[in-house]
């Protein structure tokens, strides 16, 4: 166990160093605050993500999925190899949500019985803290750098047929994507946390009204994402790899029964979750 947690915590401390060093070799010409420039960077996030939406290729595709977690660098939640045949009509957060809890008979229905200590049943069975890696991961014209404001700087190199636009914001994140000049179909995004960041969650019993259920917070300490996609021979876009991986500390987690009292607690949790999926043709 311990030889598998090391070796997948130097494959991903290798993708960071990579993704950093692509990062900081890049040629850039500097897009900055200037209106016409902020038009410009709008121009081409519309297209992207029209793409996102009206160009992804349809029909079932077959992925290997490597789904990794483990809990206090000790205890694995989760060790799973699956072969999905998925449908993925568009990268968007209610897409993926709708994907992973819509088909128990494929594989990719995760599994949330590890997690079921930390999860207790909400009324819209969505699991989120089990399914954090792949929401964080896969919701891709959701992506908050990909909707123009003011907490992101952007900067555009240009190479032949490909443009290089890298984004970055203090307390959210830095990173890269590629796309084809032409078509606007991306081609690679790679991004991380620029610091640790923190997120709270909470149900109540029934309603809005009624006592808490549960509620947990935690800090999202390291994050790395890499997507790669591809273009199909009819010039659609096709996700073809995915790596990513999420280090979690600081997980506290109280639930309570309907007096209000305390019957759960823990406080002080790290999870270390990674995930694969790569295209099989």
């Amino acid at each position: 166990m311990k030889k598998l947690y090391l070796s997948l915590t130097l494959i991903f401390c290798l993708q960071i160093t990579y993704s950093q060093d692509t990062i900081n070799n890049l040629k850039e010409v500097i897009i900055g605050q200037k209106e016409s420039n902020r038009k410009e960077m709008i121009a081409i996030l519309k297209k992207i993500k029209y793409n996102l939406r009206e160009n992804y290729e349809q029909g079932n595709i077959n992925y290997l999925t490597n789904h990794f977690a483990l809990k206090d660098n000790k205890d694995t939640l989760v060790n799973r190899k699956m072969l999905n045949s998925l449908n993925i009509k568009v990268l968007s957060k209610d897409n993926i949500r709708w994907m992973l809890n819509d088909d128990p008979n494929n594989s990719f229905h995760i599994d949330i019985s590890p997690y079921t200590r930390f999860e207790p049943q909400v009324n819209d069975d969505y699991h989120t803290f089990a399914l954090l890696i792949y929401h964080d991961s896969m919701q891709v014209i959701d992506f908050d750098f990909f909707n123009i404001n003011n907490n992101y700087n952007y900067e555009i190199s240009k190479v032949d047929d490909i443009t290089t636009v890298k984004f970055t914001a203090h307390k959210y994140y830095t990173g890269y994507f590629t796309f084809n000049n032409k078509s606007y179909n991306l081609i690679r995004i790679v991004f991380m946390n620029t610091k640790p960041y923190n997120y709270y969650r909470w149900s109540h019993i029934g309603n809005e009204q009624s006592p808490l259920e549960f509620n947990s917070k935690w800090t999202y300490n390291k994050v790395t994402i890499k997507l790669d996609f591809t273009q199909t021979d009819r010039g659609k876009l096709l996700l073809a790899n995915l790596d990513a991986m999420q280090e979690l500390i600081n997980f506290e987690f109280t639930r309570y029964n309907e007096s209000k009292r305390i019957i759960d607690k823990d406080i002080n949790l790290k999870f270390y979750t990674t995930l694969q999926m790569k295209i099989i043709q």
